[in-house]
């Protein structure tokens, strides 16, 4: 078929070419780039002189408009000019209407993926995702997401460079380690390193483009994988002009080479990963550092009695656990050990001969202790973040029946994540030694937690809470 008729349709073409010679009253006919009738008001072209005039397409000759000498010729100029246009508009639509389509199908991969994501800030959720679309565009032997940072040592898996006498090289500075490997050759690819200053990941990192080998074997940058590969695309994965990895897929499972328009497509996958990639390293340094001043904030309120050094950090590490058996979600467990850690915070105005204490509290003396709740929501209250935090804290003393402080909620009118905390609380109370007496057995604990149970706790957490500890 000539490209004249891909591009306007055969019906088509033979109407145009009837109207045209309706209205000179003359054989018209219509050829291909080889002078072959494509369509004409007869069958057969006449064995007569037929004048020619090329029509062109981005000035290239795409085909001819003939017409006989003696009755047409003189009009072909601006038949020809006339059908020039029309291809070239149909060209035009034809351009539109795949870029168009290559456009859809590129913004429903990234809506695919931001949909996948949601408002998660998770490195293995992301690089999961980016893996997992990969191989459902382009099917592969083995897709790697690898990132620049740390692994400990025995997950390590040198990969020995093609060079004389095989000797691996000293560590390099910029190593790129495997974060997720889907695939036939998935275990290997999981424990392989790339050294990103040379060779192959080198070129990459320096061009900050991807790059596509059909056959290894005949480019040097390639120092060998653990795996057989014969082709390779690498894309690496960009922000604020620095690569902080790289999407490294082996063989097509078609066999065929990787076309730019799977790159273009992979490529616009891995550029918006990355960004949300940095924002989850970013979310990540953030929350290790407010989890680290909580737990700075813990010990120093811990350190002011030595019989509850690391309370809080046992508390919260209950806490978690009972969270897992109620089926908290991971954001959620975090903002529950974050509370847990700073749920005693408001004792740090609690004077020391109260906290050491030995015999029993005088009424004075128990009105102030009960102030530390409240003291230690006041004192976090005002940070946005934490507004629900300082709730949580201010009510992890109320007890299911009432009878706690300083609000006395009952039942549900207490915080979901009060009532954890003060299951977890009361367990590491009496498992730990105080001034007046000391610490009991874990089962002894649990056994004087069950008598009061209707009480003091939710049934439906203290049931997780045994299940944990059972």
């Amino acid at each position: 078929m000539s490209r004249i008729s891909e591009l306007i349709g055969i019906e088509a073409l033979r109407k145009l070419v009837s109207q045209y010679a309706e209205g000179l009253k003359a054989d018209l006919f219509l050829l291909d780039r080889e002078k072959k009738v494509i369509t004409g008001v007869r069958d057969d072209v006449p064995h007569i002189d037929l004048a020619e005039k090329p029509l062109l397409l981005r000035e290239s000759v795409v085909g001819y408009v003939a017409a006989c000498r003696e009755n047409g010729g003189q009009a072909l100029g601006f038949i020809a000019e006339n059908l020039s246009g029309i291809i070239e508009m149909a060209y035009d639509i034809e351009s539109l209407s795949g870029e168009v389509a290559r456009n859809y199908e590129e913004l429903a991969l990234l809506w695919s993926i931001s949909t996948r994501l949601g408002t998660g800030l998770d490195v293995d959720t992301i690089c999961t995702v980016l893996a997992d679309e990969m191989m459902k565009l382009c099917p592969v032997n083995a897709v790697s997401i690898f990132l620049l940072g740390e692994m400990p040592s025995d997950r390590l898996l040198p990969v020995e460079p093609r060079s004389a006498g095989g000797a691996v090289p000293p560590p390099e500075k910029a190593i790129l380690f495997p974060k997720v490997s889907l695939g036939a050759y998935s275990g290997m690819a999981s424990m392989m390193t790339l050294t990103a200053d040379r060779g192959l990941l080198g070129y990459v990192r320096e061009k900050k483009e991807p790059v596509t080998i059909f056959d290894v074997s005949m480019d040097e940058r390639f120092e060998g994988f653990p795996y057989p590969v014969k082709s390779l695309l690498v894309v690496p994965l960009i922000v604020e002009d620095a690569m902080i990895g790289a999407l490294i897929a082996s063989d097509k499972l078609d066999g065929k080479e990787f076309y730019s328009t799977d790159i273009k497509l992979i490529s616009g996958m891995a550029s918006a990963c990355a960004v949300s990639i940095k924002k989850a390293f970013l979310f990540d340094d953030l929350r290790g550092m407010l989890f680290g001043a909580a737990e700075a904030f813990s010990f120093a309120i811990d350190a002011k009695d030595p019989y509850t050094y690391g309370h809080s950090r046992r508390v919260a590490e209950t806490a978690v656990g009972i969270a897992k058996e109620a089926g908290f979600s991971a954001d959620m467990m975090n903002w529950l050990r974050l509370a847990a850690l700073l749920h005693d915070i408001g004792k740090i105005g609690t004077p020391e001969s109260i906290l050491h204490k030995r015999g029993k509290l005088d009424d004075e003396e128990m009105v102030m202790i009960r102030e530390h709740p409240v003291i230690g929501a006041r004192m976090i209250r005002h940070i946005p973040r934490l507004k629900s935090i300082s709730l949580w804290i201010r009510h992890h003393h109320e007890k299911y029946d009432g009878s706690g402080y300083p609000s006395g909620l009952k039942g549900e009118e207490i915080p979901f994540v009060s009532r954890i905390i003060a299951i977890a609380d009361c367990f590491d109370a009496l498992t730990t030694d105080r001034p007046y007496r000391r610490a009991l057995g874990r089962e002894e604990a649990i056994d004087i937690m069950r008598e009061t149970e209707a009480e003091h706790f939710d049934p439906v957490l203290f049931g997780h809470f045994e299940k944990m500890t059972g």
